[in-house]
């Protein structure tokens, strides 16, 4: 089946597996399955749309609506949210029922539903399970003692990453999974001790490295396989790498940046594989591992039977059109931040900690059974907040979906399309955030009018700047890690690229001083885009191989300068 887009008008194409699984998930009530009906936009919009809803990585001094301490929240000042901090939302001080509504069939469904988000209380920042002095973490969980990382769990002093898991004193990462002591890192699996590499497995004690395995006591080097005391890619005697090394200083900034240029030079040279993955069965996509009938999907590890998935880890099965989490989810469709031990959760957000059978649903916790609820956790048998008994419950909700089959929605209505609400994720319309503060600006960047033509909100919205002794330019910063005093603890450095004023941490210097590194000179978020920046997008291109001729699927556009290889010539060129 192929269909157009409703938002981009972009052709798409609905294959019999997608339609097999939407049947597989569909909800039976007496006897009567009430069909998910096929996707009315594309997977790009779908996922932007999904994107949309997250506010990853904007967080402001708050104070607790309940207990009044201060805290940290992802909401803006004067948001119109009522926000508790972590304590207090899980407390018995509340009930989130109390807020519950009846569902008003002569209105469209999401209407209804961003009115109740509205009133009932937040949660600052998503952090779950045990975490120890990491109180400025959001989307993680199971951490101590970190800070600013983000979509991470089971990490132990950790600073400025993303998409960190099982990770041990690392600082300035994308996307690197159980690791040490690695910085400036992207990609980086099972490495240690690992500095401004990209695309690295079980490598230790390198620096500036890109697609290497296995490699220790390395220095600029691209595509090598179990090598030791190499140099630009040059095989070296232990005593000439280690005389070679010391001459190098990376405690000097410009050095640094010069051996990341370095670095870019002699990866014009190298093959790169189609696509980066290990252990992959009838996949397609980019950044797979341990992955099974996983179609178009990024920046996954252990997930059978996927379609549109990205950064879904941990284990996941049947699940199409997720974006982040995983960790044993399985059944579910078209949701965000979505995990632990859950099963069939449809058009949701933030539902995880055993959630089973929730629909439209946001951010819930331990909860099963449940529809267009929202801020819940440990209910059942909920609709809109609304407690109801089991009979109850069963007989109302098959009445709502036949309600959004023909309601249009809120999102619908704006584009004056007749197709219900029902099998649609929550609209941008509705979304708690301005869309450039959310996710979705980092993937599909939008104009304040090119946002609001799509129903998105705006932030104009600005935190003040650190209150510091003082703030000094980053182009007047010492070049040399040794001429940096303590006191740049009190000071702000002004962006390079931004001109915006941000701090050193102590944890923060302590790491460079121990590891020899130089003081970085833009903020934190802007090096998260420059690494955000290297990696390749998350869409597929037809492109030949370079060497045989073959076509092929890859993120590596046809007009990119790389030599892309497919699989059976790369492992020739390395091996």
């Amino acid at each position: 089946m192929e269909k157009n887009c409703r938002q981009c008008t972009a052709a798409f194409e609905v294959t019999e597996i997608d339609l097999a699984f939407y049947d597989k998930i569909s909800p039976v009530f007496e006897n009567r399955k009430y069909g998910v009906p096929p996707p009315t936009h594309c997977p790009d919009c779908r996922q932007v749309r999904r994107l949309a809803a997250c506010n990853e990585f904007n967080l402001y001094p708050s104070q607790c609506d309940l207990c009044k301490k201060n805290m940290i929240s992802q909401f803006e000042p004067n948001s119109g949210y009522t926000v508790y901090c972590r304590e207090c939302w899980h407390s018995d001080k509340w009930d989130s029922r109390s807020y519950g509504r009846e569902f008003d069939f002569d209105r469209p469904f999401f209407e209804q539903f961003g009115e109740l988000r509205k009133a009932v209380p937040v949660q600052g920042l998503d952090v779950q399970a045990t975490v120890l002095n990491s109180d400025y973490i959001h989307y993680a969980g199971s951490s101590k003692n970190c800070y600013l990382i983000m979509h991470a769990d089971f990490c132990e002093d950790c600073y400025y990453g993303y998409g960190f898991k099982q990770n041990t004193a690392c600082v300035d990462g994308f996307y690197n999974l159980h690791c040490e002591l690695c910085y400036d890192c992207i990609d980086c699996h099972k490495c240690y001790q690992l500095t401004g590499s990209q695309d690295c497995m079980n490598c230790h004690t390198s620096s500036f490295l890109r697609d290497c395995i296995g490699c220790k006591n390395c220095f600029l080097c691209v595509g090598l396989r179990e090598k030791e005391f190499c140099l630009e890619n040059k095989q070296l005697t232990r005593e000439e790498y280690r005389m070679r090394i010391a001459s190098i200083d990376l405690r000097s900034y410009a050095t640094y940046q010069n051996c990341k240029e370095q670095r870019k030079a002699l990866e014009k040279n190298h093959a790169f594989k189609e696509y980066q993955g290990h252990n992959l069965e009838n996949c397609s996509g980019n950044h797979l591992n341990n992955c099974k009938n996983v179609r178009e999907s990024y920046d996954c590890e252990d997930v059978e039977d996927g379609n549109h998935c990205y950064q879904v880890i941990l284990a996941a099965k049947n699940v199409h059109d997720i974006y982040q989490y995983g960790t044993n989810l399985q059944s579910s469709y078209e949701c965000a931040i979505c995990g632990e031990d859950s099963y069939h959760l449809l058009f949701s957000f933030g539902c995880h900690m055993g959630c089973w059978g929730l629909w439209c649903c946001f951010y819930m916790e331990s909860s099963k059974d449940c529809f267009g609820c929202t801020y819940m956790q440990r209910q059942r048998y909920c609709i809109l907040n609304k407690q109801y008994s089991k009979k109850e419950y069963e007989k109302l909700v098959p009445k709502i979906i036949e309600h959004m089959q023909r309601d249009g929605g809120a999102m619908n209505r704006a584009s004056g399309a007749s197709t219900g609400s029902w099998g649609e994720f929550f609209p941008a319309s509705i979304s708690q955030f301005g869309y450039n503060k959310t996710t979705a600006q980092m993937y599909e960047p939008r104009t304040e009018d090119q946002a609001r033509a799509i129903g998105a909100r705006w932030s104009s919205y600005e935190s003040p700047a650190p209150k510091v002794e003082k703030i000094i330019p980053a182009d007047m910063l010492p070049d040399s890690l040794d001429q940096i005093p303590d006191d740049i603890l009190n000071w702000a450095i002004r962006c390079e690229v931004t001109g915006k004023p941000f701090k050193i941490t102590p944890q923060e210097l302590r790491f460079y001083r121990k590891m020899g590194l130089p003081i970085p000179r833009r903020s934190w978020f802007e090096r998260h885009l420059d690494r955000f920046r290297q990696r390749n997008p998350r869409k597929l291109w037809k492109r030949n191989c370079m060497k045989c001729g073959k076509e092929m699927q890859t993120t590596y556009s046809p007009e990119r300068s790389e030599i892309v290889y497919c699989e059976e010539c790369y492992l020739k060129e390395v091996y």
